[in-house]
């Protein structure tokens, strides 16, 4: 599995696309279109092997892929294990601030509260992965289709959740109503089942398709098994990550950010810089963390259709998937930070969470007026919003024609 690449909603698929190209020892013995369907070496030979067969059928050649194995088999579990660390920690302090200091969660809470639970179950099936690029899969046949399919569902509802706060936060401000009829807490609960129940849908695949095969004798793999069609299949779920995992998306955060900027440009409101600055950070970290990956995955595709490519550019993809999926992936630690630092009043949940938890080493009476401080500043940070978001809904009603 040496790259465990999955993409969202393919990630089966492209687990077993990796196995192919890197660990699995395998050549071909019939032209097809790239990659060839293989045959398993004896487990003797550690090598992987490729046969590209060109549009006049004659070019042949043997592409190893040693040196890709190697790098995946050190790279990648040390890089899982980070992630796990990282994004276990940061999404369970997140998730435990929301839950026990935000007295009634408004829709940008809502979100943020899935989006934690999301990348909490995400991380949670790093760790079956890098031991099973590091030695082979070990789990059996149910984890085998269970963390395949979580790793999809949460892969997508992440990627749909900061979709929503950036609807959320274009609603608040471009249509600046305390009671819009999409800012309520019932229409928030009702995208957020929106958004599991699409998520659910698009890890079919991984459902149904995913099981243990075992190549070599004595080693374990776990990937999607499409039979005759897994050329189309691999196709099909690489450009739906492209398309639903990543340029929809974008649009829409574009378009959402680009129109909040406006507003913020024309009425002039008290921190303008700072939020003009908060709302391009959001898109660019969107696209830094997300782009270098869809890019990589879309000439992979070109490759397999044969628009492009030969061994040495094949190895050199293998290496890019390897490392942007891992830079994508950083996304479900750092997201929900920027995210969340993003609002004043979290920023106040935090340090009333902090003050809770250092009130138990100080004395009783510091602790005490520590969380009333606390409390006190984070009604009044609520206070202001609420009023700044009032007076910004009046000054757009007074510039509306």
């Amino acid at each position: 599995m040496a790259g465990k690449l999955m993409c969202a909603g393919g990630g089966a698929q492209e687990r077993d696309e990796i196995q192919d190209r890197v660990r699995l020892p395998s050549m071909a013995t019939t032209a097809s279109s790239l990659p060839l369907t293989k045959e398993g070496a004896g487990p003797e030979n550690s090598s992987s092997f490729y046969d590209y067969d060109y549009l006049d059928d004659v070019a042949f050649m043997l592409c190893r892929k040693d040196a890709v194995l190697s790098f995946g088999k050190v790279f990648l579990p040390v890089f899982y294990s980070l992630l796990f660390v990282l994004g276990l920690g940061g999404n369970l302090l997140l998730l435990v601030v929301l839950l026990r200091h935000v007295p009634r969660r408004r829709m940008t809470e809502i979100y943020l509260l899935n989006l934690a639970i999301s990348n909490l179950l995400f991380v949670v099936t790093l760790p079956f992965w890098a031991i099973s690029v590091a030695w082979h899969w070990v789990f059996g046949s149910f984890l085998c289709k269970m963390m395949s399919t979580l790793y999809t569902i949460n892969f997508y509802s992440g990627i749909f959740f900061i979709s929503c706060m950036s609807l959320d936060k274009y609603l608040e401000i471009v249509h600046a109503q305390p009671h819009h009829r999409l800012r309520t807490r019932t229409a928030s609960l009702l995208l957020a089942a929106l958004v599991w129940t699409v998520a659910v849908a698009i890890s079919i695949p991984d459902m149904v398709f995913v099981q243990i095969n075992e190549n070599p004798k004595g080693v374990w793999n776990c990937y999607a098994e499409f039979g005759g069609h897994g050329a189309i299949w691999k196709l099909f779920l690489r450009f739906q990550q492209n398309l639903v995992g990543f340029l929809l998306p974008l649009i829409a955060m574009i378009f959402f950010y680009s129109r909040i900027g406006c507003v913020l440009v024309r009425l002039r409101p008290p921190g303008r810089g700072r939020a003009l600055r908060i709302a391009a950070a959001l898109v660019v970290a969107f696209f830094v963390f997300w782009f270098p990956y869809n890019l990589t995955l879309f000439l992979h595709s070109l490759m397999d259709l044969q628009v492009f490519g030969d061994c040495q550019v094949s190895q050199h993809l293998d290496y890019a998937l390897q490392v942007t999926e891992s830079i994508a992936f950083l996304h479900c630690c750092f997201t929900p930070v920027l995210y969340a630092f993003s609002s004043r009043r979290f920023r106040q949940y935090l340090k009333t969470f902090l003050a809770t938890v250092l009130g138990r080493h100080l004395a009783p009476g510091t602790a005490q007026a520590s969380l009333s401080n606390c409390s006190e500043s984070s009604r009044v940070t609520t206070h202001e919003e609420m009023t700044g978001m009032s007076d910004l809904g009046k000054r757009q009603a007074e510039g509306s024609p």
